[in-house]
């Protein structure tokens, strides 16, 4: 009994991050996307990726220490990397590649 309750109580907890994180990321995306259109010319392409990258960082290293947070870091990477991979390929593939 007492283990279906920790698994309700999880599964709501991962319902409630799974809406929070598409709410943060358009909130983020759209911060980004503002600093990029107002930044002073000449526009340095991913100046405000990297930005954002590095306070996410700082953030985790502050938050779990140096050791910890790096790890968390990397690991916040790769999770995210790997769950939003279909989803790039099929942006991609609508738009077609990248000009570099």
């Amino acid at each position: 009994m007492m283990n279906d309750n920790l698994n309700k109580e999880f599964d709501r907890i991962t319902d409630l991050g799974k809406a929070r994180s598409d709410e943060y990321t358009e909130r983020l995306l759209a911060f980004v996307q503002d600093m990029e259109a107002s930044s002073p010319e000449p526009f340095i392409p991913l100046l405000a990726d990297i930005a954002l990258v590095r306070a996410l960082i700082v953030h985790l290293v502050i938050r779990y220490g140096p050791e910890r947070g790096l790890v968390e870091a990397r690991d916040a990477f790769n999770t995210t990397f790997d769950q939003m991979r279909s989803i790039l390929e099929n942006m991609e593939r609508a738009k077609g590649p990248i000009p570099y």
